[in-house]
């Protein structure tokens, strides 16, 4: 691929996200398509994943042979190793923060957390900590009236991780530019695709979400490719990336109470509705109201419906998970 072909990549790119992002009339035809790869995507990921692969595309010139930061220093692959290390040490970090949010409300690390006013939602199998920290950023920029979500209730419950944000994003953008240097054209839209799904596995959804799933197995995978390829070059790529799947498998059917949904309710205010629920008991604690509900219903309806009952009534709340009952 030409500079030039590289160029109108980007600008086709960028002016997809310009158009997602100022109109809708490309939604019902972009949306489908994302939504294999960044999983439950909304408006936002695709304005960011289109964005940031427009923008590598328009950069990518400059950090090819002939460029002005034309291959030099390190090798190609090890900064990909790098970026692969630098996006697990940022997971882990979003993970950390998600058990230290449920120990200083003394919940269980396996619940699901939603703020209120706006609603958002995060844990540790799709965690919106990062997301959150970038809210005083985003808010600047995305009106309340387009719908995109920006996690901005999350941010008054975590710790202040903007900087950690940041760094992080910005160091996975440029070390996934230098990776480009002489590989093949085809291998350079790879790696670009493979960070831009990473970055967005950062601020939306963490480690064992699809996008960082998707991107890490970009940057891995590039990363151990060696000409002539091998299909032993991947072994390691895909052992990790199994790994990762069969741990949030795990994690889930783990960490799961199939037996009922313990609901912390944080500062609740008056009483909430409950009328349907299927409540077992309720208790006071302090500022916190506790209720153990009927396990025999969804966990995604129930959160559903417990955030539309409890708007308006409290702070947020804590569900416990129940992995059985998708089935």
């Amino acid at each position: 691929m030409r500079s030039d072909r590289f160029m109108a990549a980007g600008i086709i790119f960028i002016a997809l996200a310009i158009t997602l992002f100022t109109t809708d009339i490309l939604d019902p035809i972009i949306t489908p398509f994302t939504h294999v790869f960044l999983m439950g995507s909304s408006e936002g990921k695709d304005v960011i994943f289109f964005t940031i692969m427009g923008t590598m595309f328009l950069l990518a010139p400059l950090f090819r042979e002939g460029g002005v930061f034309g291959p030099q220093g390190l090798d190609k692959n090890t900064y990909l190793y790098i970026s692969a290390i630098v996006a697990f040490v940022t997971y882990l970090t979003g993970l950390a923060v998600e058990v230290a949010i449920r120990l200083e409300m003394g919940v269980s690390p396996f619940t699901t957390f939603i703020s209120m006013n706006p609603a958002a939602s995060t844990s540790l199998t799709h965690s919106h900590v990062f997301k959150a920290s970038l809210s005083p950023i985003t808010g600047l920029v995305v009106p309340v009236s387009s719908g995109i979500h920006t996690g901005s209730s999350l941010a008054g419950h975590i710790p202040f991780l903007l900087p950690v944000t940041i760094i992080s994003i910005t160091l996975i953008y440029i070390l996934g530019l230098l990776s480009t240097g002489d590989r093949r054209d085809f291998h350079v839209a790879i790696v670009i695709f493979a960070t831009a799904s990473t970055i967005i596995g950062v601020i939306d959804g963490g480690l064992f979400s699809t996008p960082a799933l998707v991107g890490l197995s970009g940057i891995i995978g590039m990363s151990a490719l060696r000409v002539p390829f091998s299909p032993g070059n991947l072994k390691i790529p895909a052992l990790i990336i199994a790994s990762l799947v069969v741990l949030r498998v795990l994690l889930g059917i783990m960490g799961s109470v199939p037996g009922y949904y313990e609901v912390t309710i944080i500062e609740p205010s008056g009483t909430p509705s409950l009328e349907g629920l299927h409540v077992i008991s309720e208790e006071r604690k302090g500022d916190k109201l506790i209720l153990k509900l009927s396990p025999e219903q969804n966990e995604m309806v129930l959160l559903d419906r417990l955030t539309r009952r409890l708007d308006g009534r409290c702070s947020g709340f804590f569900m416990t998970w129940n992995f059985f009952s998708f089935f």
